[in-house]
């Protein structure tokens, strides 16, 4: 593969790094394959041409730019992004260890989480971060958090810092209730991951149609939502099997709400300090009234 200068990752990452230098042709190429990804790609040459009004040469040349060799490279690498979409923990589940193992349980730990850390932060565009930011910070916004099965917690951990950074964010879960209050000033961060959440997905892109904006934080093979996201923040999910992890994801909140607080500058500060001084006040109040030790 003749990987062209900064680009690399998943195909769906690669066509997001480069569509703003797009000729027409091969834009509308790019959106063909984005609005059916990946299956928008695995299908003949001549197919993808007549779908996306290009010629052939065109898909091939867009292709290239991809940093593929040739269509059959493409997609090849469609059919591994949409094998590894197909992830199920049962499948992955560890064998038991043997006792001639030569790496030590935490050895081994430390090796793949800190391969999953350099690797998220190695492949994070800094201008998804600027763009996720400035929504975030922007005073007319209001933020709504949002998780799936287990990527809540990640939604919980940057509703608390924010909220007190910044007014108006909100928790919520992805049903027909929280939709209601969603509007063009709304902007929702929205957390999916394999094996991607169809709730999760169906209210990002209702919370899209109503006009929202979207900041979503996923891994690295994509959320079907990735697409339609207004900002798009990847994290690696390799780890101790058998399940995906979800600690390159919590660095990446934590880059944003330090992010965040930085470019908020002095109103956070003084959010920040009235809440530090309400909490301790709140604590020596909760000391004071303990009842003594028995």
């Amino acid at each position: 593969m003749t990987a062209q200068p900064g680009v690399n990752g998943t195909v769906s990452q690669r066509i997001r790094a480069l569509r703003d230098r797009l000729p027409p042709a091969e834009l509308a190429v790019a959106n063909s394959i984005s609005e059916n990804y990946p299956m928008g790609g695995l299908v003949p040459v001549v197919q993808l041409a007549a779908s996306s009004g290009a010629s052939p040469p065109t898909v091939v040349r867009f292709v290239k730019k991809l940093g593929f060799d040739g269509y059959s490279e493409f997609q090849d690498a469609l059919r591994n992004e949409a094998q590894n979409r197909l992830f199920s923990p049962v499948g992955s589940y560890p064998d038991n260890r043997s006792s001639s193992d030569e790496t030590s349980p935490s050895g081994q730990a430390q090796f793949l989480y800190l391969e999953s850390i350099r690797n998220t932060f190695t492949s994070l565009s800094d201008a998804e971060i600027t763009k996720a930011v400035q929504l975030l910070c922007a005073s007319e916004n209001n933020i709504v958090t949002i998780g799936g099965r287990f990527s809540q917690v990640l939604a919980q951990q940057l509703y608390r810092y924010l909220s007190i950074l910044r007014p108006n964010v909100q928790l919520s879960v992805p049903d027909i209730h929280s939709l209601v209050d969603i509007q063009p000033s709304t902007v929702a961060v929205v957390f999916d991951f394999r094996r991607y959440q169809q709730t999760t997905i169906n209210w990002g892109l209702e919370a899209i149609n109503k006009g929202a904006k979207v900041i979503l934080v996923t891994d690295q093979y994509l959320s079907p939502l990735a697409s339609k996201a207004t900002a798009l923040l990847t994290a690696g999910n390799k780890a101790l099997e058998p399940f995906d992890s979800m600690t390159a994801a919590f660095a990446v909140t934590e880059l944003l709400i330090s992010e965040t607080a930085r470019t908020l500058g002095d109103p956070a500060r003084d959010r920040l300090e009235e809440f530090v001084q309400r909490q301790d006040d709140e604590d020596r109040l909760t000391l004071k009234f303990e009842p003594p030790a028995v």
